[in-house]
């Protein structure tokens, strides 16, 4: 296996033609990401890393699958990692190695612009008391919404619960330039509460990622922040692209306006 330069990624492309989320667009179209393979000029399978996620197209099996442990696990090397078989092959291999574990998740569809209820998505801001296009301090208020500045793209990796929110964008310069973000502050004190910032960032869509301090479940602020971001997608010319763990998630995202598409299976990396 050797890795493919992200500026020669798009002969991998044939292999990820039916992904599920947006992850290796933002490889493919040379944006970020690691892509790797057995050949850069006649490759039979492509490997798509972005952050936690692995991506695997073409033909798992053969000499590969005698080390598929080994690459994949020096590849990313987080006790989170989500690998995704796109063919038969690659999922017939991971399903008999110990040491992934077979899970579920969930595909949402992309939907045209003309599917998203601006109002619907502003009434969900509003019910959680916040003005859809407030962006500043305003400590008389219970919580604020803010984009991702400077100080809040440096703390934010501090925390587990908080880190994948700008994980996948390496300097802030990167991600004002690619990425998209909102946070959920107490006015009072300025604690980060949630977020929801985009995990990848292909041409024209944002993969969502959404993330709330366990304090704070259940309070409403996923949804809202998700509607805030949604409603910036909008205004920017790019598509929301949402990837489910799990069916809470999938419940969050048809309310603002995705319908669910399919299961499908991924594999988890057993500590």
């Amino acid at each position: 296996m050797k890795e493919i330069p992200i500026s020669q990624g798009e002969v991998l492309a044939p292999f990820f033609e039916d992904a599920y989320d947006s992850c290796p667009e933002a490889y493919l179209q040379g944006i970020m990401g690691r892509g790797f393979s057995d050949s850069l000029t006649q490759p039979t399978y492509g490997v798509i890393q972005v952050g936690d996620y692995c991506y695997l197209g073409g033909n798992g099996e053969g000499p590969l699958k005698q080390n598929v442990v080994h690459i994949l696990k020096s590849l990313c090397k987080s006790p989170t990692m989500i690998l995704v078989p796109l063919s038969n092959s690659w999922n017939q291999t991971l399903s008999e190695n110990k040491d992934f574990e077979r899970t579920i998740r969930y595909a949402l569809d992309k939907p045209e612009e003309n599917r998203f209820n601006k109002k619907k998505l502003e009434t969900y801001i509003q019910k959680a008391a916040f003005d859809p296009q407030y962006v500043g301090e305003n400590t008389s208020r219970k919580y604020v919404i803010k984009p991702i500045d400077g100080f809040t793209y440096t703390t934010l990796p501090k925390e587990e619960w908080s880190k994948d929110l700008v994980a996948n964008y390496h300097t802030y310069a990167s991600f004002t330039q690619y990425g998209l973000g909102f946070l959920i502050l107490e006015g009072a004190t300025g604690k980060v509460i949630a977020g929801a910032s985009s995990f990848s960032t292909s041409r024209d869509t944002y993969e969502i990622q959404i993330a709330t301090h366990p304090d704070y479940e259940g309070n409403g602020f996923a949804t809202a922040l998700s509607a805030r971001f949604i409603l910036e997608c909008l205004k920017l010319g790019k598509r929301p692209s949402w990837d489910a763990a799990n069916l809470t998630s999938v419940h969050i995202a048809e309310k603002l306006g995705f319908h669910f598409a399919e299961e499908y299976v991924a594999y988890k990396r057993i500590s």
